[in-house]
């Protein structure tokens, strides 16, 4: 993760390789951000005398409080496994 916090704005860059856009939950207000992946597999393969199953899950949690911003400038993208959030400060 990479913030950058100046005088006049906030941004934040998380690395999210292997979660898609679907899985990815926001919750931004004035003064707090929070940030949620959860991918969950499972793959199974049979044969006639064969059988393979995988199950797993993987998270990611992320929750910080913010200067006061304003929300409804903020900009959210998610591109190749990269959020970036950028937001005004009040």
């Amino acid at each position: 993760m990479k913030t950058i916090n100046n005088s006049k704005e906030i941004f934040l860059k998380f690395d999210l390789q292997g979660f898609e856009k679907d899985e990815i939950k926001i919750k931004l207000s004035k003064n707090s951000l929070m940030v949620k992946a959860i991918k969950n597999n499972k793959k199974k393969v049979q044969e006639e005398d064969f059988f393979h199953s995988e199950k797993y899950s993987k998270k990611f949690n992320y929750v910080t409080t913010l200067p006061k911003i304003d929300t409804t400038k903020a900009k959210i993208e998610f591109k190749k496994g990269i959020l970036k959030i950028r937001a005004p400060k009040i």
